[in-house]
């Protein structure tokens, strides 16, 4: 049986014990079958044998192709170092998805979501997208001895497969990330990856079976003040210092970052309320609403984040939220459930109200018919509107373009944010300058570093990909 828990980012990049996870102070030996991952005893690569068997022969396998699969291999590789990022994640991306494909063949069958982030995340050459593997097969070939990745010394997450390459990949390596923040290099980001990885550890430790910090303040501003030109840092690291008890001798950093991974949802849509609206004349509306298109799962698991938007708008007195997507539980018909409050919004009678729908939003409006309400804003987080496997989105942004309905969708990456903003302008949205597709000021400042590419990170509402009314 599969391990329930994703392993985390260093045991999959058999950085740390693929089965318990230790990493510091541990003894770490490879397996000797596919050579990717790493164990820190015999006893749990015993215990973790009969999940990782498959996948193991499966990898080793690759190894022993036919000649015209490793030249597929091969072929997607650079034989000089280059610092074009463009051509570094499609070669990425072309070996990644060969290796997988040789893979499922050998398992005859698709890989399960821990088997494809073992594939996603093996490390590379950050200048020729060489892997461990690569380069054990090209010496093969070539009958000489392989060489092997060696990990940047500070950050321990990116690699090179010689000192040349190093040379070659330190301007990029070094430099100002453009998916970071505050000037950080892709280095830096790395190290804060790598803390926020411990920092989960602790959660988990701490009966936080996902690792997710939710933190959502108790208090209730005086007054809204504009939140363009602040940040995560100055606007929540004292409070968070007080009321969560972090000792002053420890740097808010991973408390900051986890918490605007589930804050990120009401800062955002307040910040696009605030671009979208010439006055403040919404900020003190008795009855806000807001519609979130494609609602799933952390929409209610962080649900209780949503308050912050009531926090920080003393004059409205009711918060109305509907959940509508697909992965809602319950049917068509809106379901309302009452939610609690804060002791001083319970106090002032102030309240937040969500309402479920287990539908696409163009399909429950047309329901609503007559009944429906523009609301305050639509919302869509992440919605993944551009790729393949969507369907249901084209409908939606002829609806809200038509209605001109006040709506802004997120994206976790640039990637995503740029071809979503393609589709709303198809669909005949304007987008608002200030809204995308650019990067988000209120996106989670927790990244994860990109899946088959060797640069890059995303985030939870990491970019706005569009705004629009």
């Amino acid at each position: 049986m599969q391990q329930e828990r994703i392993p985390p980012l260093p045991a999959r990049m058999g950085l740390a014990c693929y089965k318990c996870f230790k990493e510091e102070n541990a003894s770490l030996s490879r397996c000797t079958g596919c050579r990717r991952i790493s164990y820190c005893s015999s006893e749990c690569q015993k215990i973790d044998w009969k999940a990782h068997k498959p996948m193991c022969k499966a990898l080793s396998a690759v190894e022993k192709s036919n000649p015209l699969a490793v030249a597929t291999l091969f072929f997607s590789l650079s034989s000089e170092p280059t610092t074009d990022l463009n051509a570094l994640h499609n070669m990425s991306e072309a070996h990644g998805s060969n290796i997988l494909r040789f893979c499922e063949r050998s398992l005859g069958r698709q890989a399960n979501m821990i088997e494809r982030n073992l594939v996603g995340w093996e490390p590379r050459c950050m200048v020729c997208t060489r892997t461990d593997q690569i380069m054990r097969m090209e010496a093969a070939k070539n009958g000489t001895e392989p060489g092997r990745l060696t990990p940047c010394p500070r950050c321990d997450l990116s690699f090179c497969c010689s000192p040349a390459h190093w040379q070659a990949a330190r301007a990029l390596h070094d430099g100002p990330c453009e998916d970071g923040h505050d000037g950080l290099s892709h280095c830096d980001m790395n190290r804060e990856v790598r803390a926020d990885i411990k920092f989960e550890e602790v959660m988990i430790a701490e009966q936080h079976p996902s690792g997710q910090f939710v933190w959502a303040p108790e208090r209730t501003n005086s007054a809204w003040t504009s939140l363009t030109g602040t940040s995560w840092e100055s606007e929540f690291s004292d409070e968070m210092r007080s009321t969560v008890g972090v000792p002053a001798s420890l740097p808010m950093g991973p408390w900051i970052r986890a918490a605007s991974d589930n804050l990120t949802m009401a800062m955002t849509i307040l910040y696009v309320l605030e671009q979208l609206n010439d006055d403040d004349a919404w900020t003190k509306k008795h009855t806000l609403t807001i519609h979130i298109l494609g609602a799933a799962t952390r929409e209610i698991t962080g649900s209780v984040v949503f308050e912050e938007i009531l926090h920080r708008l003393p004059q409205v007195k009711t918060l109305k939220l509907l959940l509508c997507g697909l992965e809602m539980a319950g049917g068509r018909v809106p379901r309302v459930f009452p939610m609690d409050t804060c002791p001083v919004c319970t106090a002032q009678g102030r309240k937040r109200v969500h309402e479920h729908v287990s539908d696409t939003y163009h399909a429950y409006v047309q329901a609503q018919g007559t009944k429906f309400e523009t609301p305050d804003l639509c919302i869509a987080f992440n919605s993944g509107a551009s790729q393949e496997s969507t369907h249901s989105w084209p409908a939606t942004f002829k609806l809200l373009v038509d209605r001109k309905m006040p709506s802004v969708f997120t994206a976790f990456n640039r990637e995503e944010a740029k071809a979503e903003a393609a589709l709303l302008r198809s669909a005949g949205a304007t987008l608002h300058a200030a809204l995308g597709p650019t990067k988000n000021p209120w996106g989670s400042i927790k990244v994860i570093p990109e899946p088959n590419k060797v640069y890059g990170f995303y985030a939870v509402n990491g970019w706005l990909a569009g705004g629009f009314r």
